[in-house]
């Protein structure tokens, strides 16, 4: 259980839906089922990133999810619904993070991270985020500090290289792995 303080609130995302959760959503043991958070997270996600209103995508070119990040806080029952709350955590050269938290009953009930890379269709590789979409990302980022969100994440930005490891881990080459680790 995480303390109040740490717990996010619905108002700390700046872009918000709400979706109805249907009995198909449930599993054997009368909960939503694991894949349903991460339904709900792609919801969010989509409804920030592909509102055609927003104009964030140049033509022939689409957000692709390149990681995701959930964590599970509590249950979630039927009937009910489920808010999902969205906020820009950083723009990098052609990709977004993104931090989501998913609200049953005024609870939250998982919290996520995510990146979403640019991809122009054709050549499908990533390309940069134009200006003016940076600029109309701007009403949905997170300026203050996050109530809470899973360990961060080093992206590439501007030609910086992604780190993925803690600080101080790196990762071993192949030929020094043990023959029984698998």
């Amino acid at each position: 259980m995480h303390p109040p303080s740490m717990q996010p609130r619905a108002e700390d995302f700046p872009h918000r839906i709400l979706e109805t959760l249907r009995f198909a959503d449930t599993d054997r043991n009368g909960h939503i089922t694991s894949s349903v958070f991460a339904i709900c997270c792609q919801s969010g996600r989509l409804g920030l990133l592909s509102d055609p209103t927003r104009e964030l995508t140049p033509p022939s070119s689409q957000f692709v999810l390149a990681r995701l990040v959930l964590d599970y806080r509590r249950e979630m029952h039927w009937p009910g619904a489920v808010e999902i709350g969205t906020r820009v955590e950083r723009i990098g050269r052609s990709s977004i993070t993104l931090a989501q938290a998913l609200f049953q009953n005024d609870c939250c009930v998982a919290t996520a991270q995510s990146v979403a890379v640019l991809m122009d269709a054709t050549s499908r590789r990533a390309r940069p985020i134009p200006l003016a979409s940076v600029q109309r990302l701007q009403p949905f980022v997170c300026t203050g500090p996050s109530a809470d969100r899973p360990p961060a994440l080093a992206v590439t930005h501007f030609n910086r290289p992604v780190h993925l490891l803690p600080s101080g881990q790196s990762a071993r080459p192949s030929s020094s792995r043990p023959a029984d680790d698998v």
